[in-house]
């Protein structure tokens, strides 16, 4: 794959995610596939933040750590981010009068790197523009050291200014001065793009929050809850836009337990509904959790991942929730645990969520984390006609409403421990619903005979749904000599660094994670030369939930916990390594 890389540097609030969507956007009408990624400290001003596109005629799904232009809103980029330019790169910057440290020197001669000036004050106030069109005059440069038409610039400008002619004709005018100071400070170079491949240009261009918003939308929800926490709160603001186009309430509660409180009324009144939070949040959420899971009421709950433990790196990624998403809330009970990984899952998985919930009247745990929450992906149109309802034994007509009788809904004497459920306000026989154990209606009983009988009703759930539940899907060699094995965000890098090695690699991924089906990976290991573990924890949480099922013990890992994804060459240099090192030893 061939690929380029920009990276735009500042602090919060300065217009680092305009620049890039802008750019990202327009190179992907233009016939390419971008990948978006952001860094930001938990500050609402300041700090240092990037905004990263990655940019290929085929297919990208991940980020490397070294990028061919640097745009530098402020000196502090100039003085953190040099080191992230490869050979050959180029620096663009608005500092005047900036003079580089010596080392800083040295690094600009030995890897050749251009350092360009945009002197985006004068220019400003030569116009009579404001501060904020900045993001504009840097974007027309960029495109500019990309080689690109301005004509494509000029379009998308165009579409979202055309009611607003004065400001419109402003932002045409920086697109041309961009153009102008870039013409003379590019004559001998540009940053060269691969072909473009027309097949992008009719793609979608959202973050995993957008796809998993409109996931929810095409799920049939009608109700989303939920309170601002990174990284869901994308999620919360995307469907709150949504709102008067959809018809879906959205209720911003005052905390998580309202919220959790809310969703779960809704489902028990036969309304999807949908709340997200992260780990501190879903700690609140925890005891609510297992009163649905005590009432058999089908719930969703969607967990974004960030590092903690307590605050910890509130704006950072991590695969740290794994354990707590399978073991959260006092007792035993059934709940299903899946994992989205890119947009295409964060659309697809929200219907199966709800189906999975209602089918067998238990919790549903969607996790996602920062990573694929505010990644900016190139995404097919989605298949509107695909997805399903299914709501299980939800009894919906009059005559079966009819027969059903009270002792029907917690009946423990049912073969697969899901029992008929009907909503509250119909025409048929009552129930309780409580959090107390209870007998076959609902009612209060503690005895023991009541006791094994419930529990063992509620827990013969789980072998159904585990039947019901997908293998791990493999990507790669069928047959594989090394397997790697993880989860969730991980799998678009390990894809990505798949395509440049050259052994018979196969990648096991995991989107259903609880309960757990491990034949197929128990197959795979049997054959395989060496099996690695993958994942974006301390501990390899997945591969303690494999060895806790199966037995087997993966290990040989790789482990990343600094709060970043795993980069594209990172990963890549990690494994040839790896790999290098076990052909040594074995032959």
């Amino acid at each position: 794959m061939s690929r380029v890389s920009l990276k735009i540097v500042g602090a919060s609030g300065q217009g680092i995610n305009s620049i890039g969507e802008i750019v990202g956007k327009a190179l992907k009408r233009s016939g390419y596939c971008v990948f978006g990624y952001r860094e930001y400290p938990s500050l609402i001003k300041g700090g240092h933040a990037s905004y990263q596109i990655d940019v290929s005629s085929e297919v990208v799904r991940s980020t490397e750590t070294k990028v061919n232009i640097l745009v530098a809103l402020n000196h502090h980029g100039l003085e953190q981010n040099l080191g992230d330019l490869k050979d050959g790169g180029i620096v663009i910057h608005d500092t005047p009068d900036w003079e580089f440290s010596k080392d800083d020197q040295t690094l600009l001669r030995g890897q050749k790197i251009e350092v360009l000036y945009l002197p985006v004050e004068e220019i400003l106030e030569r116009l009579g523009a404001k501060p904020i069109l900045s993001n504009v005059l840097f974007s027309a440069f960029v495109w500019a050291a990309l080689g690109q038409s301005a004509q494509v610039l000029k379009d998308l400008v165009a579409e979202r200014f055309r009611k607003k002619k004065d400001l419109l004709d402003l932002n045409m005018r920086c697109i041309d001065e961009g153009y102008s100071h870039a013409a003379q400070a590019t004559k001998r170079f540009t940053v060269q793009l691969p072909p473009p491949n027309q097949q992008w240009k009719d793609h979608l261009l959202l973050t995993g929050s957008n796809a998993m918003g409109l996931g929810a939308v095409h799920a049939g929800v009608r109700l989303y809850a939920g309170y601002p926490m990174t990284p869901s709160s994308p999620l919360l603001g995307y469907v709150a836009d949504l709102q008067n186009e959809t018809g879906m309430v959205m209720k911003q509660a005052e905390d998580e337990i309202t919220a959790a409180q809310l969703v779960s009324g809704a489902m028990f009144m036969g309304t999807r509904a949908l709340t997200a939070t992260a780990g501190g949040g879903f700690d609140l959420m925890s005891e609510t959790v297992s009163m649905n899971g005590m009432i058999e009421n089908p719930t969703v709950f969607a967990l974004g991942q960030r590092p903690g433990p307590a605050t910890g790196l509130p704006t950072w990624t991590c695969q740290g929730d794994l354990l707590m998403a399978v073991s959260t809330s006092h007792g035993e009970f059934p709940r299903c645990v899946l994992s989205v990984s890119d947009s295409q899952d964060a659309f697809d998985l929200l219907t199966e969520a709800f189906n999975l919930a209602e089918e067998f009247q238990t919790v549903v745990i969607v996790l996602f984390d920062k990573q694929v929450a505010e990644a900016l992906y190139t995404q097919s149109k989605y298949d509107l006609k695909k997805a399903k309802i299914r709501r299980g034994k939800l009894v919906t007509a009059a005559k079966e409403l009819a027969r059903v009788r009270g002792t029907d809904r917690y009946d423990p004497h049912v073969p697969d421990g899901i029992s008929p459920r009907w909503l509250p306000g119909v025409e048929a026989a009552t129930y309780c619903a409580q959090a107390d154990e209870h007998n076959a209606d609902g009612t209060v009983d503690e005895t023991s005979e009541n006791t094994m009988l419930q529990f063992t009703k509620r827990l013969k759930k789980m072998e159904a749904l585990k039947r019901a539940l997908p293998e791990p899907e493999l990507f790669g060699a069928q047959d594989p000599d090394v397997l790697l094995v993880g989860w969730g965000s991980t799998k678009g890098t390990v894809l990505d660094v798949m395509e440049r090695m050259e052994r018979r690699i196969g990648y096991l991924h995991y989107t259903y994670l609880w309960p757990l089906r491990t034949e197929r990976f128990e197959k795979l290991c049997a054959k395989a030369r060496k099996t690695i573990l993958v994942e974006g924890n301390c501990l390899g949480q997945l591969g303690m939930l494999i060895k806790q099922q199966c037995g087997i013990e993966i290990s040989e890992k790789i482990l990343k916990y600094d709060g970043r994804p795993f980069f594209f060459d990172e990963l890549l240099e990690e494994l040839q390594q790896r790999l290098s090192q076990f052909l040594i030893l074995n032959s």
